[in-house]
C-alpha cells in the first residue's frame, strides 16, 4: 500500500465525508456533529482516497457502536510556521472523532488495532471483518502519524490523529 498525494479542495472533501456519515447516523437515530475551526486551508496536497478511507472507517465505527447519543467529527488546523506565504504552508491538522457509544476497557483498546480482532457486542462484530482499524492504523502510520484512542466503558470513545498537510493553490 502506498500513498498517492493529489491536490484537492479540503473543505469540500471534509463536507463530503461528513455528509456520508451524517446519513448513516440519521438512519440509526443518533445525532451527528461536524465542525472545523475557521482556519482550514482551501486546497491541500494529500492522498484523498486513503484519508477518506481512514475518516469514514473511524466515523462508521463510532456510529456502529453508538446506539443513543451522538458522534462528533472535529477538524482543527494550525499553521506549523508563521511564514506569510500561503501557497505552500504546512498545517498541523487534527482529525478527531468522538462518540457516546459503548466504549471499551483498557484491555480491549490494546487489541483493536490487531488484524481480525473485534471487541464488544458479538452482534456488532458480525457487521465487519475486524480489519478496518488495523488497516486504518497502518494508513495513519504511513502518513507519519499515530492513531490515538481514549475510551471508557459505557461512556464512549475518542479517536484522533494529527497530520501535517501542505496547502496547495492547484486544487
Amino acid at each position: 500500500m502506498e500513498l498517492h498525494p493529489t491536490e484537492f479542495h479540503f473543505p469540500s472533501f471534509l463536507q463530503g465525508v461528513a455528509e456520508i456519515c451524517r446519513i448513516k447516523a440519521e438512519q440509526k437515530g443518533i445525532d451527528f456533529f461536524y465542525e472545523t475551526d475557521g482556519d482550514i486551508p482551501a486546497g491541500i496536497s494529500a492522498d484523498s482516497k486513503r484519508l477518506r478511507q481512514v475518516l469514514i472507517n473511524l466515523l462508521s465505527n463510532a456510529i456502529k457502536f453508538t446506539d443513543e447519543g451522538s458522534v462528533k467529527f472535529i477538524v482543527k488546523t494550525q499553521p506549523v510556521d508563521d511564514s506569510e506565504e500561503d501557497i505552500s504552508k504546512i498545517y498541523r491538522t487534527r482529525f478527531q472523532i468522538s462518540d457516546t457509544g459503548v466504549g471499551m476497557t483498557a484491555n480491549q483498546v490494546e487489541k483493536i488495532f490487531l488484524p481480525f480482532e473485534q471487541v464488544g457486542d458479538a452482534q456488532k462484530q458480525y457487521e465487519g471483518t475486524g480489519l478496518g482499524l488495523a488497516i486504518t492504523h497502518n494508513i495513519v502510520a504511513m502518513m507519519d502519524s499515530t492513531l490515538e484512542v481514549q475510551s471508557e466503558p459505557g461512556q464512549g470513545s475518542l479517536f484522533w490523529f494529527d497530520s501535517e498537510l501542505r496547502s496547495s493553490a492547484d486544487w
